[in-house]
């Protein structure tokens, strides 16, 4: 396998090729594996080692507040290292493997949804998501609104009308937190391709660009070690996720004062996350919960087994119109689990006795815990940006991460909620208990490791960062991948998004660079 240590090699080495891909996680491990075997050379140039090594890791230790409205601000500092990985795999050797689309809703512009809308429908990324999902190893998800077909498990019968679905999630066994041993074969047996070689300990720190400052002409590289290197190639991709894009693109600031790509002040801009909400309950406080109506098998939405197809309440394009709001899920799992990283205690019954009263007396069904996902919209205050107060061992500012979420997105959390217990209530299904109030959403939320939106996509260079093929929209030969290139973040895991992004991209660099057969 052409695997090399960059910290084995002579101080002031030269790495040569026709691509190379800054970051070996998901999207570089992608596109190096759509593009293996054929004529381009590749190097793929990633931070870490094979393994999780704290000294590594230690590189993205950053700051952070997260903030909203009628909130409290809550620091954050521990997120931008806890929330990612430095090494070959990425944030995957602790991701689960949970796999969905984004909604045909994600990609559509709502005029209710500031910044919205992608240049691309569902249906025109759908082969690409087909894709995707065979190199995962799960199945295909339909380009309209998907279904588990599972006659054993029956999903709720709401109303259509109310613009409520059983989204279906898929899981994937390449991942380090499913299955070690798959996981590693996909992270390194793209490597035995003769046209492949990947760096190690290999820090990209300036994407360095030439005189007329279109196009990039090199990398500078640090070990921490000492060694510094240089590496060169015809065409460049930055695939080191949604936050390391912009610190590299913020810091490689020697010709353009803003950076690279920042022309229009857009990169770090738009940041968006995925938080859960939920309440826990105990025996005096209601918690998050819903009472279903029905005794019969519940395990299309909980199932007996965590890493076993499942759905959740997603929100279509239909109710979202009608209620003027965003993407919304909502997850069912049994009361003693699990919910929003602590747990909806099983005591809470206040739902259930109201229920049997308002259905006349009935004591059948189940009582279970939820927990709730809203899409955040896009807002470019929330934003990372540089604090170069603050630099790491290589030299690297460090990054400030200013999470804001505003009274539109509160406003639209609280409408789906409602919605939800009406359709519930309406359809004879359930009753839903939501608790939480609005000035504790910052204090409740969990946060996953989804990192977007900061190298936003659009047409138009005034309101994106790269275009529609993911190019840097004034660098001639500058790519980027991830999930920081969404321009909206839907509520789906963004794993399968940005591989079908990535298998995309891989299908235009073979034309650009003359390698389609």
């Amino acid at each position: 396998m052409a695997f090399i240590d960059a910290r084995t090699l002579p101080d002031a080495s030269r790495i040569e090729a026709d691509l190379i891909i800054v970051g070996g996680g998901m999207a570089g491990i992608t596109l190096a594996t759509e593009l293996a075997g054929g004529p381009i050379k590749i190097a793929i140039l990633e931070a870490g080692g094979r393994e999780i090594d704290m000294e590594n890791q230690a590189l993205y230790t950053g700051s952070g507040v997260m903030r909203g409205p009628d909130n409290a601000d809550r620091p954050f500092n521990d997120y931008p290292v806890q929330s990612r990985i430095r090494a070959l795999g990425g944030s995957a050797h602790v991701w689960g493997g949970k796999c969905a689309p984004l909604d045909p809703a994600d990609f559509t512009q709502r005029d209710w949804a500031p910044y919205s809308g992608w240049p691309m429908s569902r249906q025109q990324l759908q082969p690409f998501y087909d894709r995707a999902c065979d190199l995962l190893g799960i199945p295909h998800f339909s380009p309209d609104t998907p279904v588990l077909q599972d006659p054993a498990r029956r999903p709720l019968d709401l109303d259509p009308r109310d613009g409520f679905f059983p989204a279906p999630r898929y899981f994937s066994k390449i991942s380090g937190g499913a299955d070690k041993a798959a996981f590693d074969a996909f992270r390194t047996d793209f490597a035995e391709a003769p046209n492949i070689t990947v760096y190690l300990y290999a820090n990209v720190t300036q994407v360095r660009l030439d005189a007329r400052n279109d196009k990039v002409e090199g990398l500078d590289l640090a070990c921490l070690s000492g060694k510094r290197h240089t590496a060169k190639a015809k065409t460049y991709v930055l695939a080191t996720g949604g936050i390391e894009n912009v610190r590299l693109m913020l810091a490689s600031n020697k010709v353009r004062p803003e950076g690279v790509g920042n022309h229009h002040d857009l990169v770090g801009r738009f940041f968006q996350g995925h938080v859960t909400y939920a309440m826990d309950g105990d025996a005096e406080t209601e918690g998050s919960a819903i009472n279903v109506a029905r005794a019969e098998s519940m395990a299309l939405y909980v199932p007996p087994g965590r890493a076993q197809p499942h759905c959740v309440i997603g929100s279509g394009l239909s109710g979202q119109t009608r209620m003027k709001t965003g993407n919304f899920t909502l997850t069912l799992y049994n009361g003693g689990e699990p919910g929003s990283g602590t747990p909806t205690q099983a005591e809470t019954r206040v739902i259930r006795q109201t229920a049997t009263r308002i259905d006349g007396g009935k004591d059948e069904g189940q009582l279970l815990g939820c927990f709730a996902m809203t899409e955040q919209f896009p807002n470019p205050e929330s934003r990372i940006t540089l604090d170069t107060a603050h630099v790491d061992p290589l030299g690297m500012p460090r990054i400030k991460l200013d999470w804001v979420y505003s009274r539109a997105d509160w406003d639209s959390f609280e409408r789906t909620a409602a919605a939800v217990g009406d359709a519930l209530g309406a359809s004879g299904q359930g009753r839903l208990c939501w608790p939480v109030e609005r000035k504790d959403y910052v204090a409740i939320c969990n946060a996953s490791r989804h990192h977007m939106g900061t190298t936003r996509m659009h047409a138009d260079p005034r309101q994106g960062v790269v275009d529609a093929d993911c190019r840097v929209h004034d660098i001639a030969n500058l790519y980027v991948a991830g999930s920081s290139v969404f321009p909206t973040s839907g509520i789906a895991n963004p794993t399968l998004t940005l591989l079908a992004l990535a298998i995309r991209l891989a299908d235009h660099l073979k034309l650009e660079m003359g390698a389609a057969r």
